[in-house]
């Protein structure tokens, strides 16, 4: 049997412009608590093995042969959904945080848009930065 040990690694999507999408969204669109809770589910599941275990893993988005993986958590009577992609052995990317809402997102583009943040990355011309895993 072979031990995993260590843990998960997360990146923020940057911008062409250089902006990192998914720190704004966590200042821009999250109150004080919402920003604690999405920090903490980072946190708690970057120690486990399996992203399949993942707290808050809710699905994977097919199109055609590719796919994105959705996380989700609730703060403020919203259902907040971050959609992102793996990167690398035990490394995942945060392409999109947007809100979830009887089969709706919002912004409505959210799934194209991750779509099309993982190709922007896959061909080098957007760029992540790491996720600073910080709790309160």
């Amino acid at each position: 049997m072979i031990k995993w040990s260590g843990s998960w690694k997360f990146w923020d999507y940057v911008s062409l412009g250089g902006n990192n999408m998914i720190e704004e969204w966590r200042q821009q669109d999250l109150s004080d608590g919402a920003r604690f809770l999405f920090d903490k589910l980072i946190k708690n599941i970057q120690k486990t093995e399996n992203h399949l275990n993942w707290l808050g893993f809710r699905k994977f988005i097919k199109r055609n042969k590719d796919k994105v993986w959705e996380l989700g958590f609730s703060s403020d009577g919203r259902a907040y959904r971050v959609l992102g992609d793996f990167c690398g052995e035990k490394q995942a990317v945060l392409l999109i945080g947007c809100y979830h809402k009887e089969g709706n997102y919002t912004p409505p583009d959210s799934i194209e848009l991750a779509f099309t943040r993982k190709a922007l990355l896959k061909n080098g011309t957007a760029t992540h930065e790491e996720r600073k895993i910080s709790i309160y």
